[in-house]
């Protein structure tokens, strides 16, 4: 009597463990896997594969997320360094050091710094077109070249017997600035000649459509603390030199109010 049970056949049950033992043997051997053994390695080369393609184009998209942004900051920083660079004013209060040195470009036998390098020679082809020939004068100065430059002009004053030291160099100083206290060593300080009345003329009426201000005229003499010099013109852009002109102010003002402005955003 069986009770409900399946009765023992020999032969099932070799053939049973027999197909057991072939089917461990070639899951060993490489040639043929379980259904089950299979189905999870195919499952987990497909999420490998998922998870990698994932990785690459995630890893795509923030790698040029952060690359604009950081080009948009590099950009953003030299826009502004340079508007800094423009607007600098220097003095005996705001000195430069004796080893800053701008980039600079050849404009004849002078050297200017390259912020300025185009519109000034735009400015001199735009004159030349009108039958007027625009001469520089003066450029770049170093440090060292503008400490000469005061000493020679600090000797003159001394020679007069009218002249003590302290007033010498006072007198001295509004003419020549020290090294380091002129804007000749910025190379966006242009010494123009100014001999011919046509160029005269024309150089006062078109600067500011090339970005140049006269840097010390007669009227801010209070501010600039310099004597009147018809022939110097700074390079602050075009934009700065139609406001500055507007407005009547001396670069002194001007970057004064631009920084009032800026701390009010």
């Amino acid at each position: 009597m069986s009770y409900g049970l399946t009765p023992y056949d020999k032969k099932r049950y070799r053939d049973s463990k027999r197909r057991r033992r072939q089917a461990a043997k070639a899951s060993k051997t490489g040639r043929i896997l379980p259904f089950s053994t299979a189905r999870r390695r195919l499952v987990i080369a497909i999420a490998v594969v998922v998870i990698v393609i994932g990785a690459s184009v995630g890893g795509y998209f923030v790698y040029n997320a952060f690359a604009d942004k950081t080009e948009t900051k590099s950009a953003q920083q030299l826009e502004q360094e340079q508007s800094e660079e423009l607007l600098r004013v220097v003095n005996s209060t705001n000195p430069l050091s004796a080893d800053y040195v701008p980039k600079l470009k050849s404009c004849g036998d002078f050297k200017v710094n390259s912020l300025a390098e185009n519109k000034l020679e735009n400015f001199c082809n735009k004159a030349k077109e009108s039958g007027i020939e625009i001469n520089l004068v003066s450029a770049y100065v170093s440090f060292d070249e503008q400490e000469n430059l005061y000493s020679e002009k600090l000797s003159e004053f001394l020679a007069n017997p009218d002249y003590t030291e302290v007033r010498a160099q006072a007198a001295a100083q509004k003419l020549v600035p020290r090294g380091g206290c002129s804007e000749a060593q910025t190379g966006l300080l242009i010494g123009f000649d100014m001999t011919d009345e046509k160029t005269v003329a024309f150089i006062e009426r078109e600067c500011i459509n090339f970005g140049f201000v006269q840097r010390y005229p007669k009227d801010k003499e209070d501010v600039t603390k310099m004597s009147e010099n018809k022939r110097l013109y700074r390079y602050v852009g075009i934009e700065n030199a139609k406001k500055m002109r507007s407005f009547n102010m001396s670069l002194e003002e001007y970057s004064e109010y631009v920084s009032l402005q800026k701390n009010q955003e």
